[in-house]
């Protein structure tokens, strides 16, 4: 009984850390991008922010594709 818990505790955590591992990814890609105010450009960030409750509403007045920010850092 006791091998059964902590199998299904290290399943668990392993789980967990997979799944941080895919929403930090997603994080990082939208981040680089700098694709937030558009619509998601991949399944990893539309999966990140379904997980992170995101909701970006679709802009109008341009189109998704031709839109860069101007970016000076």
């Amino acid at each position: 009984m006791a091998i059964l818990i902590i199998g299904l505790i290290i399943f668990l955590a392993g789980a967990t850390t997979g799944i941080m591992a895919v929403i930090i990814a997603g994080i990082r890609r939208e981040e680089r991008e700098f694709s937030l105010t558009r619509q998601a450009p991949g399944r990893l960030s539309q999966g990140t922010r379904i997980a992170t409750g995101l909701y970006v509403r679709a802009r109008s007045d341009r189109s998704s594709d031709t839109y860069r920010p101007d970016v000076h850092v």
